[in-house]
């Protein structure tokens, strides 16, 4: 959790606008914590994570196997004799701190102190399982689980009216995990329960049948956890190691594999190599998935098995390794797509996004749009291009299996995996092995990032694979240069603006193109891409005529979800433009945007981060700013960035103020977190991020060609939090999309050089690594 000088501690109406800072992390005995000798030996600037005891909610912790007489009240609660509540959690944690907010709103509901709260990582189970994605954990559970928890707690009195025999709601009370009962007619005496001894009866037909028709939900000005910052159940694991990622997991007799693709995207296998005397077995693997040149149910690559990692990662290194290769290269090549990119900006033939459904025929929509346009004060036109990005996930991508055998019949699997779609994973064991759900065991690990890449099934169907094969358990390992080589990557984009500005420096006319590979089709949906133009429809601005268009570019380069997909892409044509047209009218930046928001809300995001940003108006020379605004999965989000000291390479980032609407703040920590995350996320792949292909082999492989900020290169930041009594919308990812853009803008202003197209240093390389 983020250190704080102070936190509110009064329950919440109406969340206040939370502002958080960057202070140097101590302890609270006043010594330098861990993070802190880190960031002063890195001789940085600090994004502090500290895990205070004072002032702060009691924690909860990680749960167990349940114990005799634990009672599963519903999908989700479970209640133990001693009055413990141990919740179920469907998704994968990877930092986002999911797991400890949907257990957050569970509590509220339950009525329970966090320290009386314990989270079980579920198994997969359609019940409470989920794909984690889309920033939607929370926006999607908000209300389903709070109706989980308060029908949980109205089962719990009705325990007690069980045991009273008195049914007036009124009459009972309920508090830190208890439930009281006053007869206020003093026929009966009063009486207190724990939640453990009313569980059972909480569970039986009895007290379903006493359920109200309608389950009272909590006013959110009684909330005492939503909205507090409780610390988060994952951090004590991960800060003194004890915390489980898929490259933990060993089980008896475990073998160990290394994948080895073809390194030329589409090739396949010609021959299965002869097995080397130190390997334990060769394993062809096929294509879980037909992705751009990559079709599915072709041999794609093959799985080097030894008696530990380090053996087969070096045998496979060496193994020879004959490979058929694709007719043409050109799909899979980016001098390639880029040539192709520009003759369809041109000449493509578009999809509409934007009118949504339009009734008149494309051509009159752009008819309208160009005589706007020709009837302007003044036009500004520019293209915007942006590269393929690799994931490249901390944690590389890693499964182990086990399988069950009754004789020689095959009756059983468990997966371990860094996973964030368990239940694709019981459907790709499913679909290998025959087995029924009923036979799988799907085990979600921590993971050590997701960023959408570890919702694709491959490395799982290649372990799956390899454990048919070879009989044993078996951890199955993607070295860095596979993972890197053989991403489903972010999409490159080719984008044309052309806008108008009439005679009051308002905007008068919007011409949108995107170029761009669609990742919904490439898995099977025809059509209109949403993914490829959200961030582009459904802007807070008034464009006057409007024509927001898509033109699919079939490249062969596998792409996926990558961090908020399409709005990091669209953000930087959208936000940059605007900035180009506030400079065609003379404007400042936050003028020119307050003259043509159309929504309230974003209004006061922009207003609040002109207030968080007041120091931009005394930075010293050789300093700039740059805006930029943009809403991803319901969330808006504004960021102001301070730059100095350009070189050839980079450029300092010294402050970055953000300011987030999200709805009702659930842990205002975790939100600070994930916005602190997400900026640093979208600043390295605007400074540095780029994937590049030759005749369909990756040029990037590793982290000594792919540029990562240092920590001592951290930028303070400070984030905001709006006040809302809107639902919770997403968090995970809407820090990313404004981070280009509003750097961009501000190298615009210190250097007056329009940057558009990234990254803005290419093919810059980490030093040292």
């Amino acid at each position: 959790m983020p250190c704080r000088n102070s936190e509110p501690t009064d329950p919440i109406p109406m969340l206040p606008i939370m502002k958080t800072e960057t202070p140097e992390c101590r302890s609270s005995a006043g010594g330098v914590n861990r993070r802190g000798f880190l960031i002063q030996m890195a001789g940085g600037l600090s994004i502090g994570f500290l895990v205070p005891v004072g002032g702060r909610v009691l924690a909860a912790v990680p749960g167990g196997p349940a114990a005799a007489g634990d009672v599963q009240i519903n999908a989700y609660v479970r209640v133990s004799t001693d009055g413990t509540v141990t919740t179920s959690f469907g998704g994968a944690e990877m930092g986002q701190g999911s797991m400890s907010g949907l257990s957050q709103i569970l509590a509220e509901e339950l009525k329970v102190d966090w320290n009386q709260i314990r989270i079980d990582q579920s198994l997969a189970n359609p019940a409470v399982s989920y794909t984690t994605g889309g920033s939607s954990a929370v926006s999607r559970r908000f209300g389903p689980l709070r109706t989980a928890g308060a029908t949980a707690r109205e089962l719990l009195v009705a325990g007690a009216m069980l045991s009273t025999g008195d049914t007036t709601r009124a009459n009972y009370a309920v508090a830190a995990g208890r439930v009281s009962y006053a007869d206020p007619l003093g026929a009966n005496p009063a009486r207190s329960w724990g939640y453990g001894e009313l569980a059972a009866a909480a569970a039986s037909p009895a007290a379903i049948a006493l359920l109200p028709a309608t389950i009272p939900l909590t006013p959110p000005d009684q909330f005492q956890l939503i909205g507090k910052p409780v610390p988060r159940v994952d951090i004590p694991a991960k800060t003194n190691g004890s915390a489980k990622y898929g490259l933990d997991v060993f089980l008896p007799g475990m073998v160990f594999a290394v994948i080895k693709h073809c390194p030329t995207i589409g090739g396949t296998l010609a021959k299965t190599p002869l097995k080397p005397s130190a390997a334990i077995a060769v394993v062809p693997c096929l294509a879980s998935d037909s992705r751009g040149a990559m079709l599915a149910n072709t041999y794609n690559a093959v799985a080097v098995v030894a008696d530990n990692t380090w053996k087969a990662k070096n045998i496979a290194k060496s193994l020879s390794v004959s490979w058929t290769l694709p007719a043409s290269t050109a799909s899979v090549d980016s001098a390639s797509i880029a040539l192709q990119a520009q003759q369809l900006l041109a000449t493509g033939t578009p999809m509409v996004a934007e009118p949504n459904n339009p009734t008149p025929a494309v051509a009159d929509i752009e008819a309208t749009v160009g005589n706007a346009l020709l009837a302007a004060s003044k036009v500004v036109v520019s293209t915007f291009g942006l590269p393929y990005l690799a994931h490249a996930t901390l944690e590389v991508l890693n499964c182990s299996v086990k399988l069950g055998w009754s004789g020689t019949a095959l009756a059983s699997c468990e997966v371990w995996a860094p996973n964030q779609a368990a239940l694709s994973v019981v459907k790709t064991v499913t679909a290998l092995t025959g087995l029924t759900a009923d036979k799988i065991v799907v085990h979600t690990t921590f993971l050590g990032g997701g960023l959408g890449r570890k919702i694709e099934q491959d490395y799982i169907s290649q372990a799956v694979q390899v454990a048919l094969a070879v009989k044993k358990p078996v951890k199955l390992t993607w070295m860095r240069e596979e993972d890197f080589a053989h991403d489903q990557y972010r999409p490159t984009a080719l984008i044309q603006v052309k806008a108008g500005l009439d005679a009051s420096n308002l905007i008068s006319a919007w011409s949108y193109r995107n170029v761009s590979p669609s990742i919904l089709n490439q898995r099977g949906r025809a059509g209109l891409d949403s993914q490829a133009v959200e961030g582009a429809v459904k802007l807070h601005y008034a464009r006057g005529a409007n024509l927001v268009e898509w033109v699919p570019l079939p490249a062969g380069i596998p792409v996926g979800f990558w961090r908020s997909v399409g709005a990091s892409i669209n953000a930087f044509a959208v936000e940059s433009m605007i900035d180009l047209l506030a400079a065609a009218a003379g404007m400042d930046p936050f003028a020119f945007r307050r003259g043509i928001i159309t929504d309230d809300r974003a209004l006061a995001v922009l207003d609040e981060a002109d207030r968080q940003s007041a120091w931009r108006n005394s930075l010293p020379a050789g300093h700039a700013w740059g805006l930029a605004m943009a809403e991803s999965f319901g969330t808006i989000v504004c960021e102001v960035v301070e730059i100095s000291a350009p070189t050839t390479t980079s450029v300092k980032v010294n402050r970055v103020a953000c300011v987030v609407d999200c709805g009702i703040a659930i842990n205002p920590d975790s939100i600070e977190a994930q916005m602190q995350g997400g900026i640093v996320h979208g600043l390295n792949a605007a400074l540095w991020g780029e994937m590049t292909f030759v005749k369909g082999v990756a040029q990037q492989t590793n982290f000594n060609r792919s540029r990562m900020m240092r920590l001592s290169e951290m930028p303070a930041v400070t984030v905001t939090i709006m006040p809302s009594q809107n639902a919770p919308s997403g968090i995970g990812e809407p820090a990313v999309p404004p981070a280009a853009p509003a750097l961009a803008n501000a190298y615009a202003a210190l250097t007056g050089q329009r940057v558009t197209a990234l990254p803005l240093f290419k093919g810059a390389t980490m030093g040292g690594i």
